[in-house]
């Protein structure tokens, strides 16, 4: 997912729509939402909920997040698959490590009650 705060007002943003890749996505389909998940003008798309979930919950916590972007990499996933996480087996590893913050999964993020 991925979304941008609009400017003038800290609660609204763009996001992507659901159902289309990164390399569909153009200017004209972002879905300009406010924090509660209402669409701000007409979209034939529709709202992705677990994007929205995620999103407007830091978009609320970091009101300097500018954009707020995440993929599952293949990397990341093979990390977060790992019992232990990030080890610290290069130096590159280590730089990341002191900043470095878990979130148990609890499956898609559909629920308002998973934001802080």
């Amino acid at each position: 997912h991925i979304s941008a705060r609009l400017p003038g007002d800290e609660h609204q943003f763009l996001i992507n729509p659901y159902g289309l890749l990164f390399e569909e996505i153009t200017a004209s389909s972002l879905i300009a939402i406010d924090q509660e998940g209402n669409k701000l003008s007409e979209s034939p798309y529709q709202v992705n909920k677990a994007g929205f979930v995620i999103h407007s919950a830091i978009h609320a916590a970091r009101e300097d997040a500018g954009c707020v972007l995440h993929t599952h990499t293949r990397a990341g996933v093979a990390v977060s698959a790992q019992k232990a996480g990030v080890l610290p087996i290069s130096q590159q590893s280590t730089f990341v490590l002191a900043s470095l913050g878990y979130h148990d999964y609890e499956g898609v993020a559909l629920r308002d009650d998973e934001k802080p």
